[in-house]
């Protein structure tokens, strides 16, 4: 119990963290952790979150493109920001000979497209709520790269209870009185078309899975007597699955695995050869 308190109090840390600060969009592409204390009609005052007993600073509400409060409440101010050009002194000299040049067809510019919102955060951290149904309390994290083509996952999984689902029953039969501990995996993902709000995605997840069981140590009078060991499982899966970008703050992600074990702890003979399977249906924020 001790350990999913644990786990609990991380994950509650984490997500106060995520949102105890307010985050400015700049239409430059950066994002500023502040605190706003006032927004008019020209322009946001905000202090630095990393510095908040320290001075107050002023932006043109034109150069953010939305704010992300820390209650989790995006308002979009600029959905479709301008370019900012630098103004330049020209002399006076050069206008006049500018003048007298005649016109040309001119070059007309491609438009600029709104920045899409549901792309400016790169990290998601979520629970697989599938894996509750077996006991097990599991994080997943989640990072995109190059321009969301492709992404690195990180899982990790604590059992909080043995006798929950066929999963565990099925563990429980492959050795005597096995019972599960924790897994940890690491995959690595392919988004064909990376632009869309429902992005499918092809990749490889590595999974180790360890565990208790109840090892034979002789038999006397056709009775067996057992000592507890330790065991382990590391498989490597094909995965397909799609993510869900209901909001820029909120996703889902829901896929399935298949693949063989390639080192483990031998199991019943009818059990050695028989495939390894993962599901997820994971929830969480994406910042």
């Amino acid at each position: 119990m001790r350990r999913i308190s644990l786990v609990f109090f991380v994950l509650f840390l984490f997500t106060s963290l995520a949102y105890s600060q307010d985050v400015l969009y700049t239409t430059s592409g950066n994002k500023i952790p502040s605190k706003v204390l006032e927004i008019n009609a020209q322009d946001i005052k905000y202090k630095d979150f990393k510095n908040l007993e320290g001075p107050t600073y002023v932006i043109a509400k034109s150069d953010i493109v939305l704010i992300q409060y820390s209650n989790g409440i995006t308002e979009v101010l600029n959905s479709n920001p301008t370019t900012i050009e630098p103004k330049v002194t020209v002399p006076k000299e050069t206008v006049t000979a500018v003048e007298n040049i005649k016109p040309v067809a001119s070059t007309k510019l491609p438009e600029k497209k709104p920045m899409n919102l549901y792309y400016l955060n790169n990290n998601m951290l979520s629970i697989n709520a599938f894996a509750l149904a077996n006991g097990d309390l599991t994080l997943m994290y989640d990072r995109d790269l190059l321009n969301n083509k492709l992404s690195i996952t990180f899982l990790g999984g604590y059992s909080f209870n043995s006798h929950m689902g066929g999963l565990n029953a099925f563990i429980k039969d492959s050795k005597d009185g096995a019972k599960k501990k924790y897994d940890a995996g690491l995959g690595i993902n392919f988004m064909p078309r990376n632009t869309r709000r429902v992005q499918y995605f092809v990749g490889l997840l590595s999974k180790y899975m360890a565990y208790d069981y109840q090892d034979v140590i002789d038999t006397t009078n056709n009775q067996k007597n057992y000592k507890k060991a330790s065991a382990y499982q590391l498989a490597i899966m094909v995965s397909n699955g799609w993510v869900f970008r209901i909001t820029p703050n909120f996703n889902f992600k829901l896929f399935g695995s298949i693949g063989v074990p390639i080192n483990s702890t031998p199991l019943k003979e009818e059990y050695r050869s028989a495939p390894k399977g993962y599901i997820g249906y994971c929830f969480g924020y994406r910042f």
